[in-house]
């Protein structure tokens, strides 16, 4: 496993809780790729996440909340595919673009893993056959960003301040115009493959309306 991952499993901390693990093997099958090493070890020790209380990482689930959408590996290629190209091609009309955006899974297209509050996209631009070396790209809404680096890097890079869009990116409120925000914790845990909802459990899944403590009881100390 890579270094920026041993270290961003440093920064996060040892859950408490176990999540259930994802069929990885059915990928190939149903989604017609592997996903990166450092992505899937993220997902088995913590599920899907939230940072910042408004940066999603997925996970994909074994079963759909809608009847037209497919579970499993099957149902996330479909929302990749329908979604994010809705997405990208209603955007690009407002950018000075000559080529269209490719989305999974044309080649080289994007497979999306995150988004934030604003809807801007986390994903893999899935250059080549290696899934090991998927550079990572952010699909805002007035244009892409591209990062040299996979997943556990860019999580990394962003959650210790060293991305340029740091506050686009986990919607960091300007207190001037916002005046102040109540702290949120680092992360919080989502969904896992089964459907469970941990934040749910702890009483922490949304945004915070009263003071509390951003002390994490769903990690080992």
């Amino acid at each position: 496993m890579t270094e920026a991952w041993s270290r961003l499993r440093a920064l996060m901390g040892e859950p408490v809780y176990i999540p259930a693990q994802v069929p990885w093997e059915l990928a190939p099958a149903d989604l017609g790729v592997q996903l990166p090493s450092d992505y899937r070890a993220f997902i088995d020790l913590y599920g899907g996440v939230n940072l910042n209380g408004e940066w999603g990482v997925f996970t994909p689930k074994r079963n759909s909340r809608f009847l037209d959408v497919p579970g499993g590996m099957a149902g996330w290629r479909f929302e990749a595919d329908i979604n994010l190209r809705d997405q990208v091609e209603g955007e690009e009309q407002w950018w000075d673009q000559q080529d269209p955006t490719p989305v999974f899974p044309d080649p080289g297209g994007l497979l999306p893993w995150g988004s934030n509050s604003n809807h801007n996209q986390c994903c893999w631009q899935t250059t080549g056959p290696d899934p090991e070396q998927w550079p990572v790209t952010v699909f805002y809404d007035d244009r892409l960003d591209h990062f040299d680096g996979g997943f556990a890097e860019f999580l990394l890079t962003v959650l210790t301040g060293g991305y340029t869009a740091e506050a686009e990116l986990l919607v960091l409120a300007d207190p001037d115009v916002w005046g102040p925000q109540l702290p949120r914790p680092l992360w919080s845990p989502g969904e896992d493959w089964a459907g469970r909802n941990w934040g749910l459990e702890w009483g922490i899944e949304g945004f915070p309306t009263e003071p509390r403590s951003t002390e994490m009881p769903w990690v080992r100390k």
